[in-house]
């Protein structure tokens, strides 16, 4: 008996070490945060560029429109290949200042002999997921969330879903204090394509909100789904 009661004692401990162990494993991958390059300011992610520093990889999300600039604050041209874009900076008046980068993926690109990388990450978080337009008619039907529209005022007069409170998303991150009462509840956010409302999404989920729920391909395939929208 007492030799059993022996290897009890000494089995028990083992299994306990065993089991935090291996239940210790999936903590790094749960609290990692997704690094990404530059800040966001009237809905842009800004990316300045060090032509002399010794890597040129820029991670942004998925649905991000960037401005770029050098440290230098000289003229120069930005070619990305994947995007078809040749952009030169400064821009002309009439021409958009912003790159939009609408899907994940990788993207090299140069700026005069400088070559890099801009990789886009698909945003993830607890607080955030996506829907599909027929998903998104079902969550509003039976959840009731407060619908938040990040577009223009132009788009948002051209048909909107019903209900629906418009900050266009480059108001959004001085204008938050107005949605503070909601969030606990579920936000349904929406743009035209679904990239505008991703940045949003980053903006309401970093801010405390609890239940952000994106519309993953905006008011375009809400509407080719036929669903309604008002004006």
């Amino acid at each position: 008996m007492t030799t059993r009661l022996l290897r009890l004692a000494i089995l028990f401990p083992l299994l306990f070490l065993l089991a935090a162990c291996s239940g210790s494993k999936e903590t790094p991958r749960a609290a990692a945060v997704q690094k990404v390059s530059g800040q966001v300011a009237g809905g842009l992610r800004m990316l300045v560029i060090d032509p002399t520093a010794e890597s040129h990889h820029y991670r942004i999300f998925r649905g991000d429109y960037i401005q770029v600039r050098l440290v230098s604050d000289e003229p120069f041209t930005i070619k990305i290949p994947g995007l078809d874009v040749s952009k030169n900076y400064p821009v002309p008046e009439d021409e958009k200042s912003y790159i939009k980068i609408p899907d994940a993926g990788t993207y090299p690109f140069t700026i005069g002999e400088v070559t890099g990388v801009i990789e886009a990450l698909e945003f993830q978080a607890a607080a955030y997921r996506e829907v599909n337009s027929r998903e998104a008619s079902e969550l509003i039907a039976n959840l009731k969330p407060f619908i938040l529209d990040v577009r223009t005022s132009g788009e948002f007069a051209g048909g909107h879903i019903e209900g629906a409170t418009l900050i266009p998303i480059s108001q959004l991150q001085r204008r938050l204090e107005e949605l503070k009462d909601h969030r606990k509840d579920p936000l349904f956010v929406y743009c035209r394509s679904g990239n505008r409302s991703t940045v949003a999404g980053k903006f309401l989920v970093d801010a405390g909100f609890e239940q952000v729920i994106n519309l993953r391909r905006g008011i375009v395939d809400w509407a080719r789904a036929e669903l309604p929208v008002v004006k």
